[in-house]
Protein backbone atom coordinates (compact mmCIF):
# COMPACT_ATOMS: atom_id res chain seq x y z
CA UNK A 1 0.00 0.00 0.00
CA UNK A 2 2.81 2.40 -1.04
CA UNK A 3 4.53 1.34 2.95
CA UNK A 4 8.25 0.55 2.82
CA UNK A 5 8.49 -3.19 3.74
CA UNK A 6 9.37 -3.01 7.14
CA UNK A 7 12.70 -4.87 8.29
CA UNK A 8 14.81 -3.44 4.67
CA UNK A 9 16.69 -0.12 5.10
CA UNK A 10 16.41 2.49 2.55
CA UNK A 11 19.85 2.59 1.04
CA UNK A 12 21.79 5.58 1.68
CA UNK A 13 23.19 8.52 -0.44
CA UNK A 14 27.08 7.54 -1.79
CA UNK A 15 29.38 10.41 -1.13
CA UNK A 16 32.06 10.99 -3.58
CA UNK A 17 35.33 12.46 -1.87
CA UNK A 18 36.59 15.19 -4.33
CA UNK A 19 40.46 15.37 -5.66
CA UNK A 20 42.16 18.56 -3.94
CA UNK A 21 43.53 20.34 -7.10
CA UNK A 22 46.26 22.80 -6.85
CA UNK A 23 46.81 26.42 -8.45
CA UNK A 24 45.36 27.05 -11.77
CA UNK A 25 48.18 26.53 -14.35
CA UNK A 26 49.44 29.79 -15.73
CA UNK A 27 50.64 30.05 -19.22
CA UNK A 28 53.84 29.19 -20.26
CA UNK A 29 55.58 32.10 -22.63
CA UNK A 30 59.08 30.05 -24.24
CA UNK A 31 61.47 33.17 -25.47
CA UNK A 32 65.12 32.02 -25.87
CA UNK A 33 67.06 35.15 -23.83
CA UNK A 34 70.49 36.91 -23.59
CA UNK A 35 72.39 36.04 -20.73
CA UNK A 36 74.46 38.46 -18.48
CA UNK A 37 76.00 39.02 -15.26
CA UNK A 38 76.91 40.09 -11.51
CA UNK A 39 76.26 39.67 -8.25
CA UNK A 40 74.71 40.69 -4.61
CA UNK A 41 70.94 40.52 -3.54
CA UNK A 42 68.75 41.25 -0.58
CA UNK A 43 66.90 38.50 2.06
CA UNK A 44 64.06 37.95 4.33
CA UNK A 45 64.40 34.87 5.19
CA UNK A 46 61.48 33.32 6.62
CA UNK A 47 62.14 29.60 5.16
CA UNK A 48 61.52 26.36 7.03
CA UNK A 49 63.25 23.27 8.41
CA UNK A 50 62.06 19.76 7.46
CA UNK A 51 61.07 18.52 10.72
CA UNK A 52 58.55 20.29 13.12
CA UNK A 53 60.98 21.28 15.82
CA UNK A 54 62.75 24.53 16.09
CA UNK A 55 65.93 24.30 14.59
CA UNK A 56 67.17 27.87 14.22
CA UNK A 57 70.44 28.87 14.45
CA UNK A 58 71.74 32.01 15.98
CA UNK A 59 72.01 34.61 12.88
CA UNK A 60 75.32 35.67 11.61
CA UNK A 61 75.88 38.54 10.00
CA UNK A 62 76.90 37.13 5.96
CA UNK A 63 80.14 38.07 4.53
CA UNK A 64 80.85 41.14 2.60
CA UNK A 65 80.26 41.06 -0.86
CA UNK A 66 83.42 40.87 -3.53
CA UNK A 67 82.75 44.30 -4.81
CA UNK A 68 82.92 44.06 -8.65
CA UNK A 69 85.46 44.51 -11.07
CA UNK A 70 85.83 47.55 -13.22
CA UNK A 71 85.11 45.13 -16.12
CA UNK A 72 82.85 42.23 -16.83
CA UNK A 73 82.98 40.95 -20.38
CA UNK A 74 80.13 38.53 -21.13
CA UNK A 75 79.22 36.71 -24.58
CA UNK A 76 75.87 35.92 -25.57
CA UNK A 77 74.73 34.16 -28.72
CA UNK A 78 70.92 33.68 -29.48
CA UNK A 79 70.09 30.75 -31.50
CA UNK A 80 67.87 31.17 -33.79
CA UNK A 81 64.55 29.08 -33.54
CA UNK A 82 64.23 25.82 -35.96
CA UNK A 83 60.37 25.58 -36.28
CA UNK A 84 57.72 28.34 -37.15
CA UNK A 85 55.46 29.23 -34.92
CA UNK A 86 52.45 32.12 -34.65
CA UNK A 87 53.55 35.31 -35.70
CA UNK A 88 54.13 37.16 -32.55
CA UNK A 89 53.63 40.89 -32.57
CA UNK A 90 56.97 42.81 -32.14
CA UNK A 91 56.86 46.14 -29.13
CA UNK A 92 56.51 48.90 -31.97
CA UNK A 93 53.58 46.57 -32.92
CA UNK A 94 51.62 46.14 -29.77
CA UNK A 95 49.69 48.88 -27.50
CA UNK A 96 51.63 47.81 -24.26
CA UNK A 97 54.74 49.82 -25.57
CA UNK A 98 54.37 53.40 -24.96
CA UNK A 99 56.53 56.32 -24.80
CA UNK A 100 54.74 57.29 -20.97
CA UNK A 101 54.16 55.19 -17.91
CA UNK A 102 50.61 53.95 -17.36
CA UNK A 103 51.37 55.84 -13.90
CA UNK A 104 54.43 59.06 -13.40
CA UNK A 105 55.13 57.82 -9.70
CA UNK A 106 56.86 53.84 -9.28
CA UNK A 107 55.77 52.06 -5.94
CA UNK A 108 57.56 54.39 -3.71
CA UNK A 109 56.01 57.31 -4.56
CA UNK A 110 59.15 58.64 -6.80
CA UNK A 111 58.66 60.14 -10.81
CA UNK A 112 59.49 57.31 -13.32
CA UNK A 113 62.15 58.32 -15.55
CA UNK A 114 60.93 59.94 -18.74
CA UNK A 115 62.64 60.57 -22.09
CA UNK A 116 62.73 60.62 -26.03
CA UNK A 117 64.74 57.38 -26.15
CA UNK A 118 62.77 55.38 -23.15
CA UNK A 119 60.06 52.98 -24.31
CA UNK A 120 57.59 51.69 -21.13
CA UNK A 121 56.03 48.02 -21.41
CA UNK A 122 53.01 48.68 -19.28
CA UNK A 123 50.28 45.98 -18.55
CA UNK A 124 51.93 44.25 -15.87
CA UNK A 125 49.72 43.46 -12.73
CA UNK A 126 51.39 44.45 -9.33
CA UNK A 127 51.40 40.55 -8.17
CA UNK A 128 52.52 39.39 -11.40
CA UNK A 129 56.57 38.45 -11.35
CA UNK A 130 58.75 40.55 -13.72
CA UNK A 131 60.01 38.20 -16.63
CA UNK A 132 62.83 38.60 -18.94
CA UNK A 133 61.84 35.88 -20.96
CA UNK A 134 58.17 37.50 -21.42
CA UNK A 135 59.31 40.72 -22.45
CA UNK A 136 61.76 39.40 -25.26
CA UNK A 137 59.01 37.70 -26.78
CA UNK A 138 58.17 40.58 -28.08
CA UNK A 139 61.81 41.45 -29.43
CA UNK A 140 61.97 38.56 -32.78
CA UNK A 141 65.44 37.13 -33.05
CA UNK A 142 66.64 37.31 -36.29
CA UNK A 143 69.19 34.20 -38.13
CA UNK A 144 72.50 35.68 -38.56
CA UNK A 145 73.18 34.88 -42.52
CA UNK A 146 76.34 34.76 -44.34
CA UNK A 147 78.26 38.19 -44.72
CA UNK A 148 81.08 38.89 -46.72
CA UNK A 149 82.98 40.78 -44.55
CA UNK A 150 85.76 43.34 -46.73
CA UNK A 151 86.00 45.80 -43.83
CA UNK A 152 85.49 46.74 -40.06
CA UNK A 153 82.17 48.30 -39.81
CA UNK A 154 81.83 51.92 -40.70
CA UNK A 155 78.73 53.02 -39.47
CA UNK A 156 77.16 53.32 -35.65
CA UNK A 157 74.16 51.99 -34.63
CA UNK A 158 71.48 54.50 -34.92
CA UNK A 159 68.05 54.64 -32.64
CA UNK A 160 69.11 53.20 -29.73
CA UNK A 161 66.13 52.52 -27.68
CA UNK A 162 65.66 51.91 -23.81
CA UNK A 163 62.60 49.46 -23.14
CA UNK A 164 61.88 49.51 -19.85
CA UNK A 165 59.00 47.42 -17.63
CA UNK A 166 56.78 48.90 -15.48
CA UNK A 167 57.19 47.93 -12.00
CA UNK A 168 60.70 45.60 -12.99
CA UNK A 169 63.82 48.16 -12.23
CA UNK A 170 66.50 44.87 -12.03
CA UNK A 171 66.20 45.06 -16.09
CA UNK A 172 66.00 46.79 -19.37
CA UNK A 173 66.07 45.70 -22.59
CA UNK A 174 68.07 47.68 -25.94
CA UNK A 175 67.18 47.93 -28.93
CA UNK A 176 68.79 49.59 -31.87
CA UNK A 177 69.24 49.67 -35.63
CA UNK A 178 71.76 48.23 -37.91
CA UNK A 179 73.39 50.43 -40.15
CA UNK A 180 76.54 48.62 -41.60
CA UNK A 181 76.26 45.80 -43.28
CA UNK A 182 79.40 44.86 -42.60
CA UNK A 183 78.76 44.20 -39.05
CA UNK A 184 78.49 40.66 -37.18
CA UNK A 185 78.02 41.51 -34.09
CA UNK A 186 77.78 44.28 -30.92
CA UNK A 187 79.24 44.96 -28.25
CA UNK A 188 77.30 46.43 -25.52
CA UNK A 189 78.81 48.66 -23.21
CA UNK A 190 76.51 49.53 -19.21
CA UNK A 191 77.99 52.39 -17.46
CA UNK A 192 76.41 52.47 -13.48
CA UNK A 193 77.07 55.68 -12.78
CA UNK A 194 77.03 56.57 -8.56
CA UNK A 195 78.67 57.82 -5.70
CA UNK A 196 81.89 55.38 -5.95
CA UNK A 197 82.76 56.09 -9.25
CA UNK A 198 81.63 54.07 -12.22
CA UNK A 199 81.19 50.49 -13.28
CA UNK A 200 81.37 49.35 -16.47
CA UNK A 201 80.21 46.29 -17.62
CA UNK A 202 80.24 44.62 -21.10
CA UNK A 203 78.54 41.84 -23.22
CA UNK A 204 78.49 40.23 -26.74
CA UNK A 205 75.59 39.79 -29.06
CA UNK A 206 74.55 38.97 -32.67
CA UNK A 207 71.31 40.56 -32.46
CA UNK A 208 69.61 43.88 -32.59
CA UNK A 209 68.85 44.10 -28.74
CA UNK A 210 69.35 42.21 -25.52
CA UNK A 211 68.57 42.25 -22.03
CA UNK A 212 70.79 44.34 -19.31
CA UNK A 213 70.08 42.40 -16.46
CA UNK A 214 70.97 42.82 -12.36
CA UNK A 215 70.54 46.58 -12.30
CA UNK A 216 70.19 48.11 -9.13
CA UNK A 217 67.11 50.53 -7.85
CA UNK A 218 67.21 54.08 -8.14
CA UNK A 219 70.60 54.50 -10.16
CA UNK A 220 71.60 55.88 -12.99
CA UNK A 221 73.23 54.15 -16.37
CA UNK A 222 74.52 55.44 -19.76
CA UNK A 223 74.81 52.77 -22.22
CA UNK A 224 75.89 52.78 -25.77
CA UNK A 225 76.76 49.71 -28.40
CA UNK A 226 79.81 49.41 -30.61
CA UNK A 227 79.49 47.53 -33.90
CA UNK A 228 82.23 44.50 -34.46
CA UNK A 229 83.52 42.13 -37.11
CA UNK A 230 86.46 39.50 -37.37
CA UNK A 231 88.31 42.91 -38.73
CA UNK A 232 87.65 45.34 -35.98
CA UNK A 233 85.35 47.54 -34.20
CA UNK A 234 83.47 50.65 -35.57
CA UNK A 235 81.93 53.49 -34.10
CA UNK A 236 79.50 53.40 -31.01
CA UNK A 237 76.62 55.01 -31.32
CA UNK A 238 75.34 57.92 -29.06
CA UNK A 239 75.33 56.92 -25.29
CA UNK A 240 71.65 57.25 -23.95
CA UNK A 241 70.93 57.67 -20.40
CA UNK A 242 68.78 55.92 -17.71
CA UNK A 243 67.44 56.03 -14.23
CA UNK A 244 65.79 52.76 -12.93
CA UNK A 245 63.03 53.26 -10.51
CA UNK A 246 62.50 52.17 -6.76
CA UNK A 247 62.56 48.54 -5.56
CA UNK A 248 58.42 47.39 -5.28
CA UNK A 249 58.22 46.18 -1.67
CA UNK A 250 55.21 44.40 -2.44
CA UNK A 251 57.96 41.84 -4.04
CA UNK A 252 60.86 41.73 -0.82
CA UNK A 253 61.90 43.41 2.10
CA UNK A 254 64.91 45.45 1.69
CA UNK A 255 66.36 46.06 5.35
CA UNK A 256 69.71 46.77 5.91
CA UNK A 257 71.67 44.50 7.66
CA UNK A 258 69.79 41.07 5.95
CA UNK A 259 71.16 41.20 2.48
CA UNK A 260 71.44 37.34 0.76
CA UNK A 261 74.79 36.39 -0.25
CA UNK A 262 74.30 34.53 -2.99
CA UNK A 263 78.35 32.72 -4.00
CA UNK A 264 78.45 31.06 -7.71
CA UNK A 265 79.02 27.93 -6.66
CA UNK A 266 78.90 24.46 -8.51
CA UNK A 267 76.82 21.85 -6.91
CA UNK A 268 75.32 18.48 -7.89
CA UNK A 269 71.14 18.54 -8.31
CA UNK A 270 69.00 15.64 -9.12
CA UNK A 271 68.18 17.67 -12.51
CA UNK A 272 64.88 18.41 -13.39
CA UNK A 273 65.61 21.66 -15.21
CA UNK A 274 65.01 24.11 -18.16
CA UNK A 275 68.09 25.98 -16.64
CA UNK A 276 71.29 25.12 -17.47
CA UNK A 277 73.57 28.36 -16.76
CA UNK A 278 74.99 29.36 -13.68
CA UNK A 279 74.70 28.01 -10.47
CA UNK A 280 74.63 30.06 -6.79
CA UNK A 281 73.94 29.21 -3.85
CA UNK A 282 72.96 30.77 -0.23
CA UNK A 283 73.07 29.79 3.47
CA UNK A 284 70.22 29.99 5.24
CA UNK A 285 69.62 30.65 9.17
CA UNK A 286 67.77 26.81 9.42
CA UNK A 287 70.57 25.22 8.47
CA UNK A 288 69.86 24.43 5.06
CA UNK A 289 71.59 25.12 1.48
CA UNK A 290 69.65 27.09 -1.26
CA UNK A 291 70.64 26.57 -4.12
CA UNK A 292 69.44 28.28 -8.19
CA UNK A 293 70.81 27.40 -11.48
CA UNK A 294 70.11 30.25 -13.98
CA UNK A 295 68.14 30.49 -17.12
CA UNK A 296 68.62 34.47 -16.61
CA UNK A 297 68.54 36.52 -13.85
CA UNK A 298 64.73 36.55 -12.90
CA UNK A 299 64.12 32.93 -14.14
CA UNK A 300 65.45 29.87 -12.39
CA UNK A 301 65.51 26.31 -10.89
CA UNK A 302 65.34 26.49 -7.19
CA UNK A 303 66.77 23.70 -4.68
CA UNK A 304 67.61 22.54 -1.19
CA UNK A 305 70.10 20.63 0.01
CA UNK A 306 71.45 19.61 3.69
CA UNK A 307 74.65 20.65 2.68
CA UNK A 308 76.98 22.66 0.41
CA UNK A 309 78.72 19.46 -1.02
CA UNK A 310 75.75 16.87 -1.12
CA UNK A 311 73.53 16.91 -3.70
CA UNK A 312 70.82 19.48 -4.28
CA UNK A 313 67.27 18.42 -4.67
CA UNK A 314 63.99 19.81 -6.01
CA UNK A 315 61.23 20.95 -4.35
CA UNK A 316 57.73 19.26 -4.67
CA UNK A 317 54.22 20.92 -3.84
CA UNK A 318 51.28 18.88 -2.58
CA UNK A 319 48.61 21.61 -2.92
CA UNK A 320 49.92 23.27 -6.05
CA UNK A 321 52.60 23.72 -8.63
CA UNK A 322 55.67 25.29 -6.62
CA UNK A 323 53.99 29.11 -6.33
CA UNK A 324 54.84 29.49 -3.31
CA UNK A 325 58.48 27.68 -3.08
CA UNK A 326 59.57 31.45 -4.50
CA UNK A 327 59.48 31.65 -0.17
CA UNK A 328 63.21 29.98 -0.37
CA UNK A 329 64.31 33.24 -2.53
CA UNK A 330 62.92 35.60 -0.12
CA UNK A 331 59.89 36.36 -2.69
CA UNK A 332 56.53 37.30 -1.44
CA UNK A 333 54.91 36.64 -4.30
CA UNK A 334 53.21 33.62 -5.70
CA UNK A 335 55.69 32.86 -8.44
CA UNK A 336 55.12 31.79 -12.51
CA UNK A 337 56.57 28.42 -12.60
CA UNK A 338 57.27 25.95 -15.84
CA UNK A 339 55.29 23.00 -17.09
CA UNK A 340 52.48 22.32 -14.57
CA UNK A 341 52.40 18.06 -15.04
CA UNK A 342 50.51 16.35 -12.33
CA UNK A 343 52.73 14.01 -9.70
CA UNK A 344 51.79 11.05 -12.27
CA UNK A 345 52.58 12.74 -15.22
CA UNK A 346 56.36 13.16 -13.75
CA UNK A 347 59.23 10.51 -13.00
CA UNK A 348 59.42 9.15 -9.25
CA UNK A 349 62.37 10.95 -7.71
CA UNK A 350 63.44 11.92 -3.88
CA UNK A 351 63.18 15.33 -2.46
CA UNK A 352 61.43 18.19 -0.27
CA UNK A 353 58.41 18.53 -0.55
CA UNK A 354 55.65 20.94 1.97
CA UNK A 355 51.80 21.85 1.23
CA UNK A 356 51.76 25.76 2.09
CA UNK A 357 54.21 28.52 2.31
CA UNK A 358 55.57 28.87 5.65
CA UNK A 359 55.52 25.07 6.15
CA UNK A 360 58.35 22.85 7.10
CA UNK A 361 59.80 20.64 4.25
CA UNK A 362 59.47 16.53 4.55
CA UNK A 363 61.79 14.91 2.68
CA UNK A 364 60.54 11.93 0.77
CA UNK A 365 59.34 10.63 -2.86
CA UNK A 366 57.87 13.31 -5.23
CA UNK A 367 56.42 12.54 -8.79
CA UNK A 368 54.94 9.26 -9.85
CA UNK A 369 51.93 7.90 -7.20
CA UNK A 370 52.82 10.81 -4.49
CA UNK A 371 50.68 13.46 -5.57
CA UNK A 372 53.68 15.50 -5.03
CA UNK A 373 54.25 17.83 -7.76
CA UNK A 374 57.64 19.56 -9.13
CA UNK A 375 58.19 21.99 -12.02
CA UNK A 376 61.36 22.78 -13.94
CA UNK A 377 61.67 26.65 -13.58
CA UNK A 378 60.73 29.44 -11.22
CA UNK A 379 60.25 33.30 -12.22
CA UNK A 380 59.56 35.33 -8.56
CA UNK A 381 60.43 38.45 -9.00
CA UNK A 382 63.70 38.70 -7.28
CA UNK A 383 67.35 38.96 -9.36
CA UNK A 384 70.22 36.53 -8.72
CA UNK A 385 72.68 36.91 -8.23
CA UNK A 386 71.27 40.63 -7.54
CA UNK A 387 72.75 44.00 -7.81
CA UNK A 388 75.93 45.13 -8.66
Amino acid sequence: NGQPHRGIAQAKPVLWSRTRLGSVPRPVVHAKPNFVRKLGETDKVNLVEKSEKSDFLPQKVPPATAKPTKLERTKTTTVPPTAAATKQETWEESDLFKSQPASDIDALGNKRYVAPHVVYQTGKKPDEPCSITSSLTYFPESEPGETNVTSRPKNPPSNLTVVTVEGCPSFIILDWEKTDNDTTEYEVISTAKGPDGEQVSVLTTNQTHTAVENLKPESSYEFKVKPKNELGEGPPSEPVSFSTESADPRVSENVSGKEAIWTQFPFKTDSYSDCHGKQYVKRTWYRKFVGVQLCNSLRYKIYLSDSLTGKFYNIGDQSGFGEDHCQFVDSFLDGRTGRQLRSYQLPSRTGFYRALRQEPVHFGQMGGHSHINYVSWYECGMPIPGKW
